[in-house]
């Protein structure tokens, strides 16, 4: 469930123009390309690990590989803003909120990516218990 929030969410992305649209998109080429690059493999590889539930160790290091990507993402975009001047958050007298949600997606991506790193860590450390409980017998 948390693999396919966290793809979920970084799909949500894409929705949000404030981040596609920012000055840093404007000068810096690297920038919208790099993020959609890494956006794309984050959900692939998030979202691919679901299948991956009969080989927990595989899996788990699949995942680990989408919370790298997603921290590679947030580096990207976290960068990116803050070297065109985009990190702010004020939009006239107000917030710029769909901004604030773009920025906070990969955070809550990488969040999910945690949580279900942690439930498959969980499964695992089931499976070796349960593996040396009929050792013993």
């Amino acid at each position: 469930l948390y693999l396919l929030l966290g793809a979920i969410t970084l799909g949500a992305l894409f929705f949000f123009d404030s981040i596609w649209q920012s000055q840093a998109a404007a000068t810096q080429p690297w920038f919208t390309p790099s993020l959609m690059a890494l956006t794309i493999a984050a959900i692939a590889v998030g979202g691919g690990s679901i299948f991956l539930f009969g080989a927990r160790d595989r899996q788990r290091t699949v995942v680990i590989g989408a919370q790298m990507i997603t921290v590679l993402l947030l580096v990207a975009l976290y960068g990116g803003l803050f070297m065109s001047d985009g990190l702010d958050l004020r939009a006239g007298a107000g917030y710029d909120v769909p901004k604030i949600i773009a920025l906070l997606l990969p955070v809550v991506a990488y969040g999910f990516f945690y949580f279900a790193r942690r439930g498959i860590e969980r499964d695992i450390k089931k499976v070796e218990d349960m593996n040396s409980f009929r050792l013993r017998d």
